[in-house]
C-alpha cells in the first residue's frame, strides 16, 4: 500500500491527464479564435484630423457685445490666411501637441476652424463631430457642450476648435460651399474656391 502523501501525488496526476484531453478541446481566453469584421462593417475613418482646439480672445473686440452668442467660421487654405486667423485673437489656452499642430500641411490640407463668442471659460467645449462632402458642398459638425467638465474661471472668451482635410478631395477650381452647423442648426456658410 502506497503512503499517503504518495497516494496524493498519484492521483493529482492521473486528474491532470485526464483533465488535459477535455481542455485541449475548450478554448481558453488566450486561443479563443477573434471574429474579424469585414471592411464593409468595419468603423468608417474620419475624415479630419485634429490640429487644435482651446479658447482665444478676439480683437479688436469693438462690436463684439460681452453677450454675443454666435458662432464665427473660418475655411484656411494657405500659410498666410493661416498667419492671419492667428492674427486676429489672443491664444489663452491652447489644448494642440506639437504632433497635432505638425498636421497643418499646406498645400496638401485645408484648415476648418471655428470660435464661439462668448462663454465662461471651462473645460473645452467646442469640438468636429462630422465632416461631409457633396458634389460642391462641405458639412461641418460641430458640438457645443453646454456644461463641459473641469474649472469654471471667471472670465468670458471664445472656444475654439481646428481640424484638417485633405484638400485632394475637393474639386479644383470650383466653388465649394462649406456650412458650420452647430448642435444641429447651420450657423455659419463660408465659400471659398479651392486651388
Amino acid at each position: 500500500m502506497l503512503p499517503a502523501r504518495a497516494s496524493l501525488t498519484l492521483m493529482t496526476a492521473i486528474l491532470l491527464v485526464a483533465c488535459s484531453g477535455s481542455a485541449a478541446s475548450t478554448p481558453s481566453p488566450t486561443n479563443t479564435p477573434i471574429a474579424v469584421e469585414s471592411e464593409a462593417a468595419a468603423p468608417e475613418v474620419p475624415l479630419w484630423r485634429y490640429v487644435n482646439s482651446g479658447w482665444v480672445s478676439p480683437y479688436p473686440r469693438v462690436g463684439l457685445g460681452e453677450f454675443s452668442q454666435q458662432l464665427r467660421a473660418f475655411v484656411i487654405a494657405s500659410q498666410a490666411e493661416f498667419d492671419e486667423f492667428q492674427r486676429g485673437f489672443t491664444m489663452k489656452r491652447s489644448w494642440g501637441t506639437t504632433t497635432s499642430l505638425g498636421r497643418v500641411d499646406f498645400p496638401n490640407s485645408i484648415l476648418l476652424a471655428a470660435y464661439y463668442l462668448w462663454r465662461p471659460f471651462q473645460g473645452d467645449p467646442l469640438s468636429v463631430v462630422g465632416f461631409s462632402l457633396e458634389g460642391h458642398q462641405a458639412d461641418v459638425l460641430l458640438d457645443l457642450e453646454e456644461s463641459p467638465q473641469g474649472k469654471e474661471y471667471p472670465y468670458l472668451f471664445a472656444p475654439m476648435t481646428m481640424v484638417a482635410v485633405a484638400r485632394s478631395q475637393f474639386p479644383a477650381g470650383e466653388d465649394v460651399e462649406f456650412v458650420f452647423s452647430l448642435n444641429g442648426e447651420p450657423q455659419a456658410t463660408v465659400v471659398v474656391i479651392v486651388e
